[in-house]
């Protein structure tokens, strides 16, 4: 209650005389007299004066202070927004408002107080309320611990990320080599481990590794939005020059940059890991310190109020994987991933898709949709293809091997195998390929078995070619049954002579 206040409520409410009202509020007793007098000049109530505000209370018995000056204000919201235009300074504005009437402006110095006192007005702190098991603020600290290599002596620094809940502010803490990707992403999976639950919103700040494109229609990294999708939880980074969107984790940087980094500073590691453990080590007394104006600590309010709101762990943990941007379908319906070419299904020539890349595998997805997964190759310009993913001419063509040929043959029988060994037996084996492309269509035609059957006296007579098969199965030759045939190793034919004409030319000769 304001003096003020106080006395007109002992003028209006008791029968203190003025000396003793003033003596118990510590005013001047003419200060005490001059109010009465309002009051009873202008019949002033208690019941009407109490509801009024502090200074419209005062309006009523003092009168308002003299301006030291009646210069000309200038409009200063026009002044703050002219203050937004790149090159705009406020010497620059002073300047342009003096010109129009010198005579009657303010100086710089009071033009600037002016404007200072306009943008405190502006200026004004939300004190945000977080409910149990939302937010999670994540960032790194400014501040960079290190270790020293034992083998060379350098000193290697790395980076600190902090993570703290916004209702229970409990913190996690842990020291990685770097802020890329794969180390922001196992610096969340081992902050939902140690929470051992998962809160419903991350909110990140603006780094690369967490927002590709920040602003109003910000696009959150893709791993990272998968990650947040296997957990169960949502992105949402601060604002772009807003830091009072992030004051939790900012705080929660600077106390752990004096209560962990300010401890460690005369401490010596000697690998990533000894420093974790002495990190881990504190920040578990910084979680079980009692709060300074609130009952408890941050450990006991997380298990009262935040462990049981908190998403439930995945039965698995999220597997990383990097994913590019939209690439086109060349003619060839493959895609150039870390510089290998893997095949996508070739109705999606001309498409965009993009690749998510693991430890072990290449996936392909088209409109969110998984078209293609193979197993990574990091051979630089080489080519994986699935028969799947071809047309069918191309699958054909590429089926087109000696070790396709060689296991058609086994399929047909022993000698056509035989003759498909017999093209491939050369210092080129692909030059027999146009031979067996001869024999496949001769099984299409004349069937399995005949083929055999030529083939297997093919191999009788020792002519192994597609051109003696070719010839048999014309002439039919290979089926005349061997005890049809004449007696001896060569066919029966007019102009052959056979011993009976020698032995009668041996006697006739002795006549």
């Amino acid at each position: 209650m304001t003096k003020l206040r106080h006395v007109v409520q002992l003028l209006l409410t008791t029968h203190l005389g003025n000396r003793q009202i003033a003596r118990s509020v510590d005013v001047s007793r003419t200060t005490v007299i001059r109010y009465r007098q309002i009051i009873l000049e202008k019949n002033h109530t208690w019941e009407a004066l109490k509801e009024l505000s502090d200074d419209a209370l005062d309006a009523c018995f003092n009168r308002a202070t003299r301006r030291l000056t009646r210069k000309r204000m200038p409009d200063f919201s026009q002044i703050h927004d002219e203050l937004a235009q790149p090159g705009v300074t406020l010497q620059l504005l002073w300047e342009e408002y003096r010109a129009a009437e010198p005579t009657n402006a303010l100086s710089y110095s009071q033009f600037t107080e002016h404007y200072r006192r306009y943008r405190k007005g502006l200026d004004r702190v939300m004190r945000q309320a977080h409910a149990p098991g939302e937010k999670a603020f994540v960032d790194f600290s400014g501040r960079k611990p290190g270790y020293t290599n034992p083998a060379t002596g350098e000193r290697i620094q790395v980076e600190l990320f902090v993570g703290v809940l916004g209702c229970s502010n409990l913190t996690y803490t842990v020291c990685v080599p770097t802020q890329s990707l794969p180390h922001w992403i196992a610096a969340h999976e081992g902050m939902f481990a140690s929470f051992g639950g998962v809160p419903r919103l991350l909110v990140p700040d603006n780094l690369k590794a967490a927002v590709v494109r920040p602003g109003s229609d910000f696009v959150t990294n893709p791993t990272y939005q998968e990650m947040a999708q296997h957990y169960g939880t949502a992105v949402l980074p601060t604002r772009t020059y807003r830091p009072r969107d992030k004051a939790k984790v900012e705080g929660a940087v600077l106390i752990v940059q004096r209560w962990i980094l300010a401890r460690l500073r005369h401490r010596q590691f000697f690998s990533l890991e000894e420093l974790n453990a002495a990190v881990a080590e504190l920040v578990r007394e910084l979680n079980q310190r009692p709060f300074k104006h609130l009952p408890g600590s941050r450990a006991s309010r997380f298990d009262a109020l935040e462990r049981a709101a908190m998403l439930p762990l995945p039965a698995q943990r999220y597997e990383f994987g990097e994913w590019t941007g939209s690439m086109r379908v060349d003619a060839s319906y493959h895609v150039r991933v870390q510089g290998h070419w893997y095949s996508v299904p070739h109705r999606l020539v001309g498409q965009r898709v993009t690749a998510r890349v693991t430890v072990t595998t290449v996936e392909c997805f088209h409109q969110h949709l998984r078209v293609a997964s193979h197993v990574r190759n990091d051979e630089p310009g080489g080519l994986s293809t699935l028969p799947e993913h071809q047309p069918e001419a191309h699958r054909a063509y590429a089926e087109r091997t000696p070790e396709r040929y060689r296991q058609w043959a086994e399929q047909v029988g022993p000698s056509v195998t035989a003759i498909v060994h017999a093209q491939f037996d050369r210092t080129i084996p692909a030059l027999g390929l146009p031979a067996c492309d001869s024999l496949h269509r001769l099984v299409r035609q004349h069937g399995a078995d005949e083929v055999e059957a030529a083939a297997a006296r093919a191999v009788e007579i020792g002519s192994l070619t597609i051109k003696s098969v070719k010839s048999l199965l014309q002439t039919r030759r290979h089926r005349l049954r061997r005890e049809d045939a004449p007696a001896g190793d060569l066919p029966t034919h007019p102009n052959l002579r056979g011993p009976g004409y020698y032995a009668q030319k041996a006697e006739g000769s002795s006549c």
